[in-house]
C-alpha cells in the first residue's frame, strides 16, 4: 500500500513518478477509483468552497501534488511533497503506458483535438468519449455523458474538464455504477499536448513559475485564479506552519532506512552502483522499508523506480566536462574539501534530506560512500548511522598518486596529477576519519579495508560483507561458444581503473598472438569501434552478463585498488575462465576453480594462453559459488541490523565533537 502525506487537509500520495505508476497498476486490480491533482487554486477552493467539494476530494483514491508552489510551501512546515503536474503525468502515461494493453479513453477535448492526440501517440489505442462544449453539472446532458463514460471500455479515463467539473464528473462515474478503472482529473493536459495551449518553458516550470506564464498568456481568464484566490494559500500555509506537527516518532519494531548515496544506483551501470544495489536489496530482504536518496544522473531519461528520490539532475562524470571539472576543483581548493566530495555538494540535496527526515523519520540512515558523508551534518545528532565504505578512499588515491610520481621520467602533467591525487588522499583521510567517528557502524567490502577503518577509530564496530554482484540472465545455463577470445570489462574513464587497462595495452596485448579477438567493453576515452592494434573498443555494454559469457577468457588487470571489484565477482559467478591480478582478487578468499592469478606481463600472457588451450567449462560451478555468496551476504546484513537497531544509539556510536570539524566547510 502506498503511503500518503497530510498537508492542508489533503492526503498527498508520497511517491515519485515511477511510484505513481506502480500505484496505478495496483489500483487497476481493484474496483473503480478516481485521481485528483490538487494545485494551489484547488487547495484554496477546498478550504473556501462548500462541503460537497471537500467530500469529492476526500473521496479520491489518490491525491497527487500538481504544484511546485504547493511543494515549496509545504517544505516550510517540514513536509516533503513530490510534485507531479497533471500535464507531465498525462504525457508520461501516453508515451510509456503503465502496462501492456492498457485502454485509455479521453473526455473533454473535441473531435479535432482528439484526432491530433491520436496523431501524436499513434501506438496507443485511444478512445474518445464525446461531450458537450458547455457541459453543465447535473443537467440531462451531464447524466447522459456520465452514462456514456460508464459504458465505455477503458482502464484509464483522462477527464479533461474544468475544475471542479472534472472532479464531480469522476465522482459521478462511481455513483452511476462504474465498477473498474481509474478516472484521472488532469485539466488542460491534452490541450498542452495538442498545442491548443502552450506550456511554460522548462526553466520556468522548474522554478515554480508556470502560474506566471499562464497568467501572462491569458490574463483575463487567469487573473481571478492567481491574483484574487491564489494569495489565500499563504494564509493557509502560515496556519499550517504554526500548527506543524512534530516529526512522526519512530515506532519500535519497524525498520525504516534512509539510504543516502551519491548517484541513484538503480541503473547498475558501474561496479559501485551494483554494490550499492546489493546493500539496498539486502536491507529489503531483511524486512526494511528502504528509501534511496541521491542525484539523478544528468542526461538519463528514465524515471527512477519507486522508492528512489532525487532533488535534481546532476552531472556525475568529470570526463568530457572540463569546465565543470575546473569549477569543482576550484571550489574544492577554496573549501578544503576533496574534489571527489565537492562534486556532489549541493544546497538542494541537503535541504531535501533534512525535509525528508522531518516528513518520514528513519530508524537508520545509511551513508553510502565516503563521498556522501558531507551530508552527515544535515542529520539529527541522535540519528543512527551506518557508513558503507566501498574503498579506503584516502589509501586508493594516495597509492595512485605515488604510482604516477614513481613512473619513469614523469612529465609536468603527470607531476601535477600526482600532486592532485596526493592532496585528495590527505583531505579524504580527514573526511573518512570524521565519518567513521560519526557512524555507529562501518560496513566494508573486504577484510583489509575493515582493518584500515578500525585503525581510524579504535573501538568502532566495523563489519565486512561479501557482496554478490548482480545476477545475470542465463547464468544458470551452460556457457555458449565464445565469440571473443580475450575480453575486458570495466568503467575505464576512472583513472584508477584505466591504469590497469593502460598496463594491459602496453605490456600484455602486444605479446599475445595477433589472430586473437581482444575486446575492451565499457565506457572509455576511446569511441566504440576504435581499434588499437589487435584490441577493439566496444563501448558501453547494456548486457554485461551476455558479453562476459561470450568471452573465452576474461582478463582483469587491476594495478591499483581498494575495496572489492564487482566485475571480478560477477565474472567468477558466471563461471567464465578468468585471469586476474592479485589486486583484482582483493577481498575474495574462496574463488571458484577456473581462475588463474598473474601479476606480471609474462605470467599474464602465459595464463591467458593456458586458459585458451584448456577445454571450456560449463559455468555451473561459478553459478553455485555466486548463489552461496548471495545467501551469506543477506544473512550478514540481517544479523548486522538486528544488533544495530536493537542497540540504537548507545554510547559506542556517539560522535566525538572534534569529528564534526571535518565537515564544517561542507555545510551549504
Amino acid at each position: 500500500m502506498m503511503s500518503t502525506i497530510e498537508y492542508l487537509g489533503m492526503r498527498f500520495l508520497d511517491a515519485n513518478p515511477s511510484g505513481v505508476r506502480a500505484a496505478f497498476r495496483e489500483a487497476l486490480k481493484g474496483g473503480f477509483g478516481y485521481v485528483v491533482t490538487p494545485n494551489v487554486d484547488h487547495v484554496v477552493s477546498y478550504h473556501r468552497g462548500d462541503a460537497a467539494l471537500r467530500e469529492v476530494y476526500d473521496g479520491a483514491r489518490f491525491q497527487i501534488c500538481d504544484s511546485q508552489v504547493l511543494a515549496k510551501l509545504a517544505a516550510l512546515s517540514g513536509v516533503h511533497l513530490t510534485p507531479y503536474p497533471g500535464s507531465d503525468l498525462t504525457r508520461d502515461l501516453l508515451e510509456h503506458p503503465i502496462q501492456r494493453g492498457v485502454r485509455i479513453a479521453v473526455i473533454g477535448p473535441d473531435e479535432a483535438a482528439f484526432r491530433d492526440l491520436v496523431a501524436r501517440f499513434p501506438s496507443i489505442a485511444l478512445r474518445h468519449v464525446p461531450c458537450g462544449a458547455r457541459l453543465a453539472v447535473g443537467s440531462a446532458e451531464w447524466r447522459e455523458t456520465v452514462a456514456r463514460a460508464v459504458a465505455a471500455e477503458w482502464d484509464l479515463l483522462l477527464v479533461c474538464l474544468s475544475f471542479p467539473k472534472q472532479e464531480l464528473f469522476a465522482r459521478d462515474l462511481g455513483l452511476a455504477g462504474r465498477q473498474r478503472g481509474l478516472a484521472l482529473c488532469v485539466g488542460a493536459s491534452v490541450d498542452f499536448l495538442t498545442q491548443r495551449q502552450i506550456r511554460a518553458p522548462e526553466p520556468m516550470r522548474r522554478a515554480g513559475l508556470e502560474w506566471l506564464h499562464r497568467l501572462v498568456s491569458n490574463p483575463r481568464r487567469m487573473a481571478g485564479r492567481y491574483l484574487k484566490r491564489g494569495p489565500v494559500i499563504f494564509a493557509l500555509a502560515a496556519g499550517a506552519f504554526f500548527k506543524a506537527k512534530p516529526a512522526e516518532p519512530v515506532v519500535p519494531g519497524r525498520r525504516r532506512v534512509l539510504f543516502l548515496t551519491t548517484v541513484l544506483p538503480h541503473g547498475r551501470t558501474t561496479g559501485g552502483e551494483i554494490a550499492s544495489m546489493n546493500f539496498i536489496d539486502g536491507l529489503k530482504a531483511a524486512g526494511c522499508e528502504v528509501e534511496v536518496v541521491g542525484y539523478h544522473r544528468q542526461g538519463q531519461d528514465t524515471n527512477p523506480p519507486p522508492g528512489f528520490l532525487s532533488p535534481c539532475d546532476w552531472p556525475i562524470e568529470s570526463a568530457g566536462r572540463p569546465l565543470q571539472a575546473g569549477l569543482w576543483m576550484g571550489s574544492a581548493l577554496l573549501t578544503g574539501r576533496p574534489y571527489s566530495v565537492q562534486k556532489y555538494v549541493g544546497a538542494a540535496m541537503k535541504r531535501f534530506v533534512r525535509l525528508r527526515l522531518r516528513t518520514r523519520p528513519a530508524d537508520l540512515v545509511v551513508v553510502d560512500h565516503a563521498q556522501a558523508s558531507w551530508l552527515l551534518p544535515a542529520l539529527p545528532r541522535e540519528q543512527s548511522v551506518v557508513l558503507i565504505a566501498h574503498n579506503v578512499e584516502h589509501r586508493l588515491y594516495g597509492s595512485h598518486g605515488d604510482a604516477i610520481a614513481g613512473a619513469a621520467k614523469p612529465g609536468l602533467r603527470q607531476r601535477l596529477k600526482s600532486v592532485v591525487y596526493r592532496r585528495e588522499a590527505e583531505t579524504l583521510l580527514r573526511i573518512e576519519r570524521a565519518a567513521v567517528a560519526r557512524a555507529g557502524q562501518v560496513w566494508t567490502l573486504s577484510e583489509d579495508d575493515g582493518s584500515a577503518f578500525a585503525q581510524l577509530e579504535p573501538g568502532r564496530v566495523v563489519r565486512t560483507f561479501g557482496v554478490p554482484g548482480q545476477a545475470f540472465r542465463g547464468a544458470s545455463q551452460p556457457l555458449p561458444d565464445p565469440s571473443v577470445d580475450v575480453g575486458l570489462l570495466g568503467s575505464w574513464n576512472w583513472d584508477v581503473n584505466r591504469a590497469g587497462l593502460d598496463w594491459f595495452l602496453a605490456n600484455v596485448a602486444p605479446r599475445l598472438p595477433r589472430h586473437l579477438r581482444i575486446v575492451v567493453a565499457g565506457r572509455s576515452h576511446h569511441a566504440p569501434g576504435t581499434s588499437l592494434g589487435p584490441v577493439r573498443f566496444a563501448g558501453f555494454m547494456p548486457d554485461a552478463g551476455a558479453f562476459l559469457r561470450s568471452c573465452a577468457v576474461v582478463v582483469i588487470p587491476s594495478t591499483v585498488g581498494s575495496g572489492i571489484q564487482i566485475k571480478t565477482i560477477e565474472t567468477l559467478g558466471l563461471g567464465v575462465p578468468t585471469v586476474a591480478t592479485s589486486i583484482a582478487l582483493r577481498g575474495i578468499d574462496d574463488p571458484p576453480l577456473d581462475l588463474r592469478v598473474a601479476n606480471g606481463a609474462t605470467d599474464m600472457v602465459s595464463a591467458i594462453l593456458e586458459a585458451l588451450n584448456t577445454p571450456r567449462p560449463d559455468g555451473r560451478d561459478g553459478a553455485a559459488w555466486r548463489l552461496a555468496r548471495e545467501k551469506a551476504f543477506q544473512a550478514d546484513v540481517a544479523a548486522a541490523l538486528d544488533g544495530l537497531l536493537c542497540l540504537k544509539r548507545g554510547p559506542e556510536v556517539q560522535a566525538k565533537e572534534p569529528a564534526w570539524a571535518a565537515f564544517e566547510g561542507m555545510v551549504v
